[in-house]
């Protein structure tokens, strides 16, 4: 008998479209698992390094050992059985088929039975070694090494490397090896029923089994050589990878500060009076900063949602929040473009993240505003076939996207109408953040579209719980009420050029602005008589103390809870949960002016009173 042992997923499907100028538009899912099976399995070992504190390479290997295992127990039952069958029925064999089914019951079933326990691995592991020295030592004795039977002895020191390794491999076959040398020298020659073996085949018999397991050891060497090498290789891959995510959080936060800054400094140059040929270098400039600050955000939230570093936090919430931002940010580009931007109002519920969704059709409008030229673009939600299901439809009336182009517009940097790669239209990452995002949220996203007729972007999210506690999102558009002129806003930031650039906008828009670089400073200046309205930190400060340390320290300081608000340019997720955790609002840089003013109307209008 022998002893040897041995992600993603795309589905598409195509619906006809029910309008009568289209019928030919096709409809791509793009099927999204929840979670990635190797993210997964690390997530799962992580915990319980956590909790047992186990060693992780440990766990990995524990694994392994255990398919090897699993894998060798059900091939020697199924060949155990098949030849057990066949020498029974055969007269001049059975005493051998007879071995064979008792090995099988003895030492082959418990081993089956036990590989589900890797508490027991190592007595699973001896069950089958045991079993296969008790199978070759009645083919020693009864004569079938004279024969074929020859092959499955010379198979057991494969066996004993592949199960244990090359260490304690060397030692399983040396001892099989004695044995055998026991068995036919010393065994054989005093049972009548044995076989007569000459003396020249007894020495070619151990000489070859000497040679297999020299060979078995090689191999099994080679093989450890190898699986060592691909185990350095995926751990400088790994250490690499953690290198280019802690350099995209530095990178993030330098490269948004100036940015940050420069366009502070714009919008309160266009508050200024200009002749015509001056208002145009200004728009030029602010046009400029506006996409830098859009590849910025493209770029970091790309690499973000690659290195795996942003996780969905799922949650019940009112789908018309997110409506309300997504018409105060479009209007305006749709106006100036001549569309008609309809975004329906909508009492559905969503169980989803806040945010990430946010993210999703934020990318999808921008799409759809920028690539329609006349005509309309809707947002609305809408049932979904099954049942608990939402369907949310961003529908343009563009271009439209070619059949052979509807699967590659979710790979990054690809753009169907810049092929020469123009930056000034984007870095083509915006549909693969779409598709990244849902990957992580679990939900499906199809696009039925045809050249000359638009595109349909629908996206499947599961329906919300009206009732469920709803935390703060932080997405509603905060518009209405009176100016801020009079305000009074303690400023808390360590740069000194974004700190100058906020302070002159705020200014600018008529509020009285006290300035700080740290929170022990910003306590020092703090006055009772003038006790600020609202308090706008940076995350990262000088000193001991960050931005939500500050404003913990600031209203303890007053007594009561002064309107906050955090911004910061670090992509950590520690440092949003930790912002979250306090029930703070983060504005991520750089700050565009128009939501800044919108957070400071409504804070004042809705002080006490």
């Amino acid at each position: 008998m022998p002893m040897c042992a041995t992600s993603r997923r795309f589905s598409a499907s195509s619906a006809a479209s029910s309008g009568p100028s289209c019928p030919w538009r096709r409809r791509v899912w793009i099927k999204v698992p929840s979670h990635d099976k190797a993210l997964h399995m690390k997530r799962l070992v992580d915990l319980a390094v956590e909790a047992l504190g186990t060693n992780l390479v440990d766990e990995i290997e524990l694994a392994e050992r255990v398919q090897h295992v699993r894998s060798t127990a059900a091939i020697c039952i199924v060949c155990s059985v098949g030849f057990s069958a066949f020498n029974l029925m055969e007269p001049t064999t059975q005493l051998l088929g007879f071995a064979e089914l008792v090995s099988l019951l003895l030492f082959f079933v418990p081993a089956a039975l036990l590989v589900n326990q890797p508490q027991h691995i190592e007595a699973t592991e001896l069950l089958l070694l045991l079993g296969a020295l008790a199978i070759s030592s009645a083919l020693i004795l009864l004569g079938g090494v004279a024969g074929t039977g020859l092959f499955w002895v010379y198979s057991v020191p494969f066996l004993s490397f592949f199960i244990k390794g090359q260490r304690r491999g060397w030692y399983y076959s040396l001892a099989f090896f004695a044995c055998h040398m026991v068995c036919l020298l010393l065994v054989a020659p005093l049972l009548p029923f044995s076989y007569p073996y000459s003396p020249v085949v007894r020495t070619h018999f151990l000489l070859s089994m000497g040679f297999y397991v020299l060979i078995a050891a090689a191999f099994n060497h080679a093989r450890s050589r190898f699986e060592t090498a691909l185990h350095e290789r995926k751990n400088e891959a790994e250490a690499a990878s953690q290198a280019k995510s802690r350099f995209l959080a530095a990178a993030s936060h330098d490269l948004r500060q100036p940015a940050h800054a420069l366009g502070l400094f714009v919008a309160r140059l266009k508050q200024l009076p200009h002749d015509p040929q001056t208002r145009e270098l200004v728009a030029g400039v602010d046009a400029s900063v506006l996409a830098l600050q859009d590849m910025l955000d493209a770029f970091f939230d790309y690499s973000r949602l690659d290195s795996q570093l942003t996780h969905a936090r799922l949650q019940s919430f009112a789908l018309n929040a997110v409506f309300d931002t997504l018409r105060t940010s479009f209007s305006d580009m749709a106006r100036q473009k001549g569309l008609r931007l309809r975004i329906r109002p909508t009492k559905a519920w969503v169980q989803s993240d806040p945010v990430l969704l946010h993210r999703v059709l934020l990318n999808l409008l921008s799409n759809a505003v920028q690539h329609t030229h006349s005509g309309s673009v809707l947002l609305t939600c809408r049932p979904g076939a099954g049942q608990g299901v939402l369907h949310i439809q961003v529908r343009d009336s563009g271009i439209g996207i070619a059949l052979e182009h509807q699967q590659k517009v979710f790979e990054e940097f690809y753009q169907v109408e810049n092929p020469e790669r123009d930056r000034n239209k984007g870095l083509g990452l915006g549909l693969s953040i779409v598709e990244r995002s849902c990957k992580l949220l679990d939900h499906r996203i199809a696009l039925r579209s045809a050249l000359g007729c638009g595109s349909t972007f629908t996206l499947q999210v599961p329906q919300g719980r009206a009732d469920a506690a709803l935390p703060a999102s932080g997405l509603q558009e905060l518009v209405g009420g009176k100016d801020i002129g009079g305000m009074r806003v303690l400023l808390i930031e360590d740069d000194a050029l974004g700190r100058a650039a906020l302070a002159g906008l705020l200014q600018s828009w008529g509020c009285q602005v006290l300035e700080a670089s740290t929170a022990q400073s910003a306590q020092e200046r703090y006055s009772a008589e003038l006790a600020p309205d609202f308090l706008l930190t940076d995350f990262r400060l000088l000193g001991a103390h960050d931005g939500v340390d500050a404003v913990q320290q600031l209203r303890a300081l007053a007594g009561r809870d002064i309107p906050a608000c955090i911004i910061s340019g670090d992509t950590d997720e520690r440092v949003k949960q930790r912002i979250a955790t306090a029930g703070l609002l983060l504005l991520q840089k750089p700050v565009k002016p128009a939501k800044l003013r919108s957070l400071l109307r409504h804070a004042w209008n809705h002080q006490p009173q």
